[in-house]
């Protein structure tokens, strides 16, 4: 601690910052060295985790990124998270448990824009014709198909092993936009094929168009608000991403029920 305040306030920056980066064990320190130590690693670009079980590791466990109190004593207060084990093996699982939360949020974010967008595309198809889905239907889809399996689809749990590369957590990446746009291609393509097949059957009868009254009792609304509803679902299984960073989608049986179903 002695020597690491000295560098601080007589060391060169280039001097310091070797330290800083070549160094491994920091010990003797105190309260404020390990929170002043905290600071200028992040000043450095790094994301720095604390392991602390005590009250003087208070002031390093907030200032750090991940803060993890080895203990249910003073330190807990501070710390983000709490360990029920006594060591730092706990690091890894907050690890992986952070990688998983951060993929289950870009995977809710997506599944619920794109349940919009196939909604909006539906009720663009029947609008053209004085149309649109009813009361009920719109209650079934969002209380009884977006509802439990938006619920179930972020509950599974994380991939045993940390792959070496972390996800995007970036929301307006590449990766995200192209899957979702592509997503959204593929179910306004099928819903518009379902919409000129159901016309296309020779029992099909043009429904009587009232310009002041939407008409939700038609042939056309009945195909479409069916095959949307596998659509919400057949997405959220898309977007329930698996492996590298949560387990697989089986493996998560209160969204199998659901999905299944």
């Amino acid at each position: 601690g002695e020597v690491f305040r000295w560098m601080i306030d007589f060391a060169p920056i280039e001097t310091l910052r070797r330290m800083l980066i070549k160094g491994t064990i920091f010990a003797r320190m105190s309260p404020d060295e390990k929170h002043e130590l905290i600071e200028r690693l992040q000043a450095l670009g790094y994301t720095v985790g604390m392991c602390g079980d005590g009250a003087n590791d208070c002031g390093a466990l907030k200032a750090a990124d991940i803060g993890i109190s080895l203990s249910e004593a003073e330190a807990s207060v501070a710390a983000p998270f709490t360990s029920r084990s006594p060591d730092i093996s706990c690091v890894i699982e907050v690890i992986k448990e952070g990688r998983a939360a951060l993929v289950t949020s870009f995977s809710c974010f997506k599944y619920m824009a794109l349940y919009s967008l196939i909604q909006f595309t539906s009720i663009t198809i029947l609008y053209s014709f004085a149309s649109s889905l009813g009361d009920f239907q719109f209650l079934y889809i969002d209380l009884f198909i977006i509802l439990p399996v938006a619920v179930a689809m972020a509950r599974t749990l994380p991939y045993p092993d940390i792959h070496p590369k972390r996800p995007t957590a970036n929301l307006v990446s590449k990766k995200v936009l192209i899957s979702m746009i592509g997503q959204v291609m593929i179910c306004s393509v099928v819903q518009i094929l379902v919409f000129y097949y159901t016309r296309a059957q020779p029992w099909y009868a043009p429904p009587e168009v009232d310009p002041d009254e939407l008409n939700v009792i038609n042939p056309e609304n009945s195909a479409l608000f069916l095959v949307s509803s596998f659509q919400y679902i057949l997405v959220a299984a898309v977007f329930c991403v698996g492996p590298p960073y949560r387990k697989p989608m089986y493996t998560n049986r209160e969204f199998d029920v659901p999905a299944v179903s």
